[in-house]
Formats: C-alpha cells, sequence, structure tokens
C-alpha cells in the first residue's frame, strides 16, 4: 500500500514538471482585467443569440507595462477584438485621468498600441473604467 502511495505522489510530481515546462512558452497577454461579467441572450423563437461581456478595469500592455487606455471607438473595439469579441458595444463606463501623465491608445495605422501623453490642461482625461464588448 505505502508503495503505491508512493509512486502516485512521484508520477504526480513527474507530471507537474512536464506541466510547468509547457506552459513556459506562453506568450503574455496584450490585454488585462480585474474581473468580468458576462450575459447571454436568447431570443424564444429565434436563432438569433447575442452575449456581452462587462471587463472591469481594463488595461493595454504598452513597452511592457499595463497601462489603462482612453476612451475613443478605436480603442474600445481594439481592446474587444483582442479579448476575442467583435466590437466594443453601448455599456461602457469611464474614468478621469490625471494631468500629466500617459495613457494607451491604439494606432490604427501601425496596428499597435502606444503611449499618449495628456499634458497638462487641468482637466478630466476619459479613460475605461469598464469596457463593455459584443459579437
Amino acid at each position: 500500500m505505502k508503495t503505491l502511495y508512493l509512486g502516485s505522489i512521484i508520477a504526480s510530481l513527474f507530471s507537474l514538471s512536464a506541466f510547468a515546462q509547457t506552459n513556459d512558452n506562453i506568450e503574455e497577454s496584450l490585454t488585462s482585467f480585474a474581473s468580468s461579467t458576462t450575459s447571454i441572450e436568447q431570443k424564444l423563437g429565434a436563432t438569433r443569440r447575442s452575449s456581452t461581456v462587462i471587463y472591469n478595469n481594463p488595461t493595454v500592455r504598452v513597452n511592457n507595462s499595463y497601462r489603462n487606455m482612453f476612451v475613443g471607438s478605436l480603442t474600445g473595439n481594439q481592446f474587444c477584438k483582442e479579448r476575442g469579441h467583435k466590437q466594443e458595444v453601448t455599456g461602457s463606463t469611464i474614468k478621469c485621468g490625471e494631468d500629466e501623465s500617459a495613457y494607451a491608445n491604439y494606432d490604427w495605422y501601425d496596428s499597435q498600441w502606444v503611449l499618449k501623453s495628456t499634458g497638462s490642461k487641468n482637466q478630466c482625461y476619459p479613460l475605461y473604467a469598464s469596457i463593455k464588448c459584443g459579437n
């Protein structure tokens, strides 16, 4: 009985070691979020099914660090596409960014996330507090 138990522990350790080795090559995600809520709606008698996901405190990776994003149609749609959705839908919320800071913005021409400075105009710079994505 002890031999069987010891053998299963050793086998478990080998499988954990193999699992850790296979995950070392996974690329870090370009997007991140604190939490999410998924809603699925299906109309009775219809074949149409829609789903939405709300990502709270969404961020994107720019220059190896995660940054809050400016609110904008290109920025919102790109975040949603990178999370596997079709586009941003109505229902996102905003928060204010600070003066003399830099936040993520999507550069459509170069197809990449870039930092954009706010300057110092003493105003609220709209950032995503949550973003709602749909299919």
